[in-house]
């Protein structure tokens, strides 16, 4: 009975799936039920299966009929290019059911399951884990004379483990001379697949060297080598990938970008990531450019807003990674063909989707640390709960032998203290590791950060338009303010950031940018005041802005310049942000709450979000006033 109720769950719940989808999506629900190893689940499904032969093979998987390395290989391929499968659970999959053959003829596609699994764990699970596995491999390899050109080229083909160790390590001349004996019996085999393989690797290590232009001849090779093959290699379109990447920050050779993209454009696993790639080469484009009008055919439009504006819609489906770099390189087009304004707002969206990945990888991550430490508080709790009352109850039911079952308490106490005593340690080395992780995530968005940082200096150099220029510097100034926040996280214990280290920090930035010959004298109050993050970056970006207007409007050669920061607790609730300057100061009658440009908007936008307010006044100069609360103030009000 039980068992028809879970089918016929099963079937509604798949069923109301299964009316808006074709029928080869069964083959996906019987596959990941046999990887669950749900038997019942997937014999149910099986009849939906359109295609004999692999519904002949799955059959086998669920009846636990003997079936081929090849029936395997195919089953774990087809899954494996599936994103929604963790490749963990293949691997186990791998492990518990595909046993080494006892053959005296080696197995190939017993090997190429193997060498497959390798360079899946280490991309997606693992070093270790890989590891493992390849020196399993090499043990069944090596048992076989490589007299034979098959053992020959398998023997060769597993050598890409230890040539991707080398380029971690960084080993360029270990990993070339592998490389080049692996390329040599790869020439002499006349196996192309295998060239390409090594020639790929070869560009890793070409990438460390910094040899751009050999590094294109290289892939270009291996795109001539692909044309001899009667079907495309798994590395076919990551080398085309890489070929635009290089071409692109070359520069030139447009036409042959084009012509690689297209490539890409065709297929439909590669498609929805080539709209970032045109974007960038009309960022290169003259506004005259027939290769730019070719483009704007292609996708049916008339201008770049109007192609901008479509790969928007065409990129909904990106991930939130993927999809900044359509609207990165989106903003990077429109200025070069002079929509600035336009630009400048695809730019401070791309920092927003930028901030919100981090700051949700930052949240999650600290609040599953804060989870697992809850759950093991209370399973602590509940295992001493269990131990005294099943204690008290040997008392209460054997207490005519007082005397043995005190010994037997005294042995066991004594036990459960070593115990106790043990999983404390445990417990106090795991909090150590969770502080680690917690100061590396903080390291790791400070490094994407400055990669951000980056991107936007390169992309500075290809700005003619001067606002367009200053625009594009000034959103590299709020990334860096952020990296900032991030950088003193890293390095701080408590988990706090102190602000006066901060803005010195903020400042010499700022000053080496804007005020190489203008000598400031700078005042800073501070002291004692931390903040955690999510009242850290708000408050940094709007030091950041007002600061920045200072330095680019207050501030003249030969002049004594003077800046005044300020932050001090001004009532239980609220701190005061105060920051003067004794420039010009602000028009009369102007009012910073309907401010017209990016700065003051993001600082009121800003100042909201901290539940403040903002005053200015003309005195000596422009003077700020912030009213702000910190996050448990915030909480309150909330």
């Amino acid at each position: 009975m039980r068992l028809y109720l879970l089918t016929l769950v099963c079937f509604l719940v798949v069923n109301s799936y299964g009316q808006n989808s074709p029928k080869k999506k069964y083959s996906n629900l019987v596959e990941e039920f046999i990887l669950e190893k749900k038997l019942d689940s997937a014999s149910y499904y099986l009849d939906s299966i359109i295609e004999v032969s692999y519904k002949n093979t799955l059959n086998k998987f669920i009846k636990k009929e003997n079936l081929s390395y090849k029936e395997y290989y195919s089953f774990i391929a087809k899954l494996g290019n599936r994103q929604s499968v963790k490749y963990k659970k293949i691997s186990d999959f791998i492990n518990s059911e595909i046993k080494e053959p006892k053959d005296k003829n080696i197995n190939l596609d017993y090997a190429e399951i193997k060498w497959t699994q390798v360079s899946k764990l280490r991309d997606e699970v693992g070093l270790d884990e890989a590891s493992a596995i390849q020196k399993d491999l090499e043990k069944y390899i090596n048992q076989f004379e490589d007299n034979k050109p098959e053992v020959l080229k398998i023997k060769t083909k597993i050598r890409t483990h230890p040539i991707v160790m080398f380029q971690i390590e960084k080993n360029v001349k270990k990993g070339k001379e592998v490389i080049a004996e692996s390329l040599d019996i790869a020439k002499k085999l006349n196996d192309k697949e295998l060239q390409i393989i090594f020639l790929y690797h070869l560009t890793d290590f070409l990438i460390i060297e910094g040899k751009l232009q050999e590094y294109i001849e290289v892939s270009e090779k291996s795109l001539a080598l692909e044309k001899e093959l009667p079907r495309h290699s798994n590395y076919y379109y990551s080398i085309i990938e890489n070929l635009i990447d290089a071409y692109a920050y070359k520069g030139g050779n447009n036409e042959r970008v084009i012509h690689l993209i297209n490539i890409l454009y065709t297929n439909p696993a590669t498609k929805i990531h080539t709209y970032s790639l045109y974007a960038k080469i009309v960022s290169r484009l003259d506004k005259k450019s027939t290769i730019k009008e070719d483009i704007l055919k292609k996708f049916n439009v008339e201008t770049v807003p109007e192609l901008t504006s479509k790969f928007m819609k065409l990129g909904k489906n990106l991930n939130p990674n993927d999809f900044f770099q359509v609207i990165n390189e989106s903003s990077a087009a429109l200025a070069k063909h002079g929509f600035s304004d336009l630009a400048l707002r695809y730019k401070d969206e791309a920092i927003q989707i930028t901030q919100k990945i981090y700051s949700q990888d930052l949240s999650k991550s600290l609040a599953n640390y804060k989870t697992e430490q809850a759950v093991k508080e209370k399973e602590k709790e509940i295992t001493h709960e269990k131990e005294k009352t099943a204690l008290y109850g040997i008392i209460a039911l054997l207490a005519f032998i007082l005397f043995i079952i005190t010994l037997l308490v005294l042995r066991k106490i004594k036990k459960q203290s070593k115990q106790l005593s043990e999983k404390n340690k445990i417990i106090e080395e795991s909090l150590k590791e969770k502080e680690l992780l917690v100061k590396e995530v903080h390291h790791r968005v400070k490094n994407n950060f400055q990669i951000v940082s980056s991107l936007l200096e390169l992309q500075t150099k290809g700005i003619e338009d001067e606002k367009a220029l200053e625009l594009a510097n000034e959103g590299k100034n709020r990334v860096k303010s952020m990296a900032l926040i991030h950088q003193k996280l890293y390095q701080n214990e408590s988990g706090l950031i102190d602000f006066d280290e901060y803005i010195k920090l903020l400042i010499k930035e700022l000053s080496s940018m804007y005020s190489s010959t203008n000598k400031v004298d700078t005042s800073i109050k501070s002291q004692n005041i931390k903040f955690d993050v999510d009242t850290a970056i708000p408050l940094g970006l709007i030091i950041n802005e007002i600061i920045t207007n200072s330095y680019k409007y207050a501030f003249n050669k030969g002049k004594d310049n003077s800046l005044s920061i300020s932050i001090e607790k001004a009532t239980e609730d609220n701190y005061k942000l105060v920051i003067e300057d004794n420039g010009p100061g602000l028009e009369k009658n102007f009012d910073v709450k309907k401010a017209k440009s990016l700065g003051l908007r993001l600082v009121n936008r800003l100042v909201k979000q901290l539940h403040g307010s903002v005053k200015q006044s003309n005195t000596a100069g422009a003077k700020f006033e912030i009213y702000f609360k910190d996050t448990s103030a915030r909480q309150l009000v909330s």
